[in-house]
């Protein structure tokens, strides 16, 4: 009993509350010109520009290891050294070849060259039995034999020419399996093709490891450039076509909470990364690469000079890109712009534009007006409205809803909307 009474008086004091101060309480602000920045905030990770991963051109055991991760190399450094010994028989094989083609083709020379001084002498024979014979001083039989050994010289000659240019060939291929061979015993020794720093060591002392002519190989060590560094974001294919090359970014990493960095679009994907199992639940993004401006983190490095960057490979950072800039433009909080829609004669709903409502201390007055672009707080608006005008901002319902021209409402004082904030 004692309860209800209490509800009672409480339903009386709100009302007469509500009564007194005129029914409708709104939130106002005014507008105002402001620089509007319209941006796309995404969460990537830091990578270097320029990153290569090693892989052995030979496969075999590792018997030297002469880094050590997060070392700092020059080109041409020794890294890795992978067992030569079968890479050296392979080599002497293949010279000892060599040998044997070289020898068969001289001998192939010396053939021809013996062919060639037997042709020469049939031919001369010859051409002295054709003359005796005109004369009558041979018979046909000698004549016929003569002719016969010329043929015979001739094509003799003939099959020594072309097992000299057999045996050539074949000195040619040894000479090419032992500069293959020589090339591979060349390559069990790894070196650095760049000057950086040995971010990645995937290799322990004894391992055996596959090289690039089996697949793709084993991927042993990564070598970075950390005087320039990257974020690598995702954006959502509904952003990406506002994403220029050269858009100015804003760059927050989770290691330096306190601190903030500035780089600019590199590079944009064409082809799209697709996630998600059904094609209902794909999301479609492209790939988007920030370069890490050096002049954002010049003081840190003058206050750590022994390191190439205050940046790792991995590291979490969120990127604002700003994709447009609107400067001095009138400008409203975004929660002020509500979508009313329109009739036609019959009543019937037809489309949508966007309205503020305009207050005068007592009235509001919709107003249709034409936006831009927005920073996630204020809209810019093109045209309807001007600066230092009042309008209402909330509550979201009444803004959405409820709201007509010409009816009344009243301000929420300033401790009644900071309360409202803060709870």
């Amino acid at each position: 009993m004692i309860r209800n009474i209490i509800f009672s008086l409480f339903v009386v004091v709100f009302v007469g509350i509500g009564c007194k101060r005129g029914g409708i309480m709104v939130e106002t602000s005014t507008s105002d010109t402001r620089t509007l920045f319209a941006r796309v905030s995404e969460t990537g990770t830091i990578q270097p520009t320029i990153d290569v991963p090693v892989a052995p051109d030979v496969s075999g055991e590792v018997v030297t290891i002469a880094v050590a991760e997060g070392q700092k190399v020059k080109k041409g450094d020794l890294l890795i050294t992978i067992r030569p010994d079968d890479y050296r028989a392979q080599l002497e094989q293949a010279e000892a070849s060599l040998s044997r083609a070289k020898a068969a083709y001289l001998q192939a020379k010396a053939s021809t060259s013996q062919a060639e001084a037997t042709l020469m002498q049939d031919s001369i024979s010859l051409k002295r039995t054709e003359g005796l014979f005109r004369d009558k001083v041979v018979s046909q039989v000698e004549m016929e034999n003569a002719q016969l050994r010329y043929n015979v010289s001739k094509s003799q000659l003939a099959s020594a020419e072309y097992n000299g240019q057999a045996a050539f060939y074949q000195m040619r291929s040894a000479e090419a399996s032992r500069k293959q061979a020589r090339q591979s015993l060349d390559r069990t020794n790894i070196y650095a093709s760049m000057e950086g720093t040995l971010t990645l060591l995937n290799v322990e002392l004894g391992q055996r490891v596959v090289g690039t002519s089996m697949m793709s190989g084993t991927e042993i060590l990564k070598i970075s450039d950390l005087n320039r560094m990257e974020v690598v974001v995702e954006i959502n294919e509904n952003d990406i076509v506002n994403v220029h090359f050269n858009d100015s970014a804003r760059i927050e990493v989770d290691a330096y909470p306190d601190r903030v960095f500035y780089g600019k679009v590199s590079e944009i994907a064409y082809s799209a990364t697709t996630a998600g199992i059904a094609a209902t639940d794909q999301v479609t993004n492209f790939e988007v690469k920030v370069a890490i401006s050096p002049e954002s983190y010049e003081e840190m490095m003058k206050e750590n000079p022994s390191i190439k960057s205050p940046f790792r490979p991995g590291m979490t950072a969120l990127v604002e890109i700003y994709t447009d800039k609107q400067e001095n433009v009138v400008a409203v909080p975004i929660e002020a712009i509500t979508l009313r829609g329109q009739e036609n004669e019959g009543g019937v709903a037809i489309g949508g534009e966007e309205v503020v409502f305009l207050f005068d201390g007592q009235k509001v007055t919709r107003q249709t007006v034409e936006t831009g672009i927005n920073d996630g707080e204020y809209i810019h608006i093109k045209s309807g409205l001007n600066a230092n005008q009042e309008i209402i901002t909330g509550p979201y319902t009444i803004l959405s809803n409820t709201l007509e021209s010409e009816m009344e409402v009243e301000k929420k004082t300033e401790e009644d909307q900071r309360g409202r904030s803060g709870g």
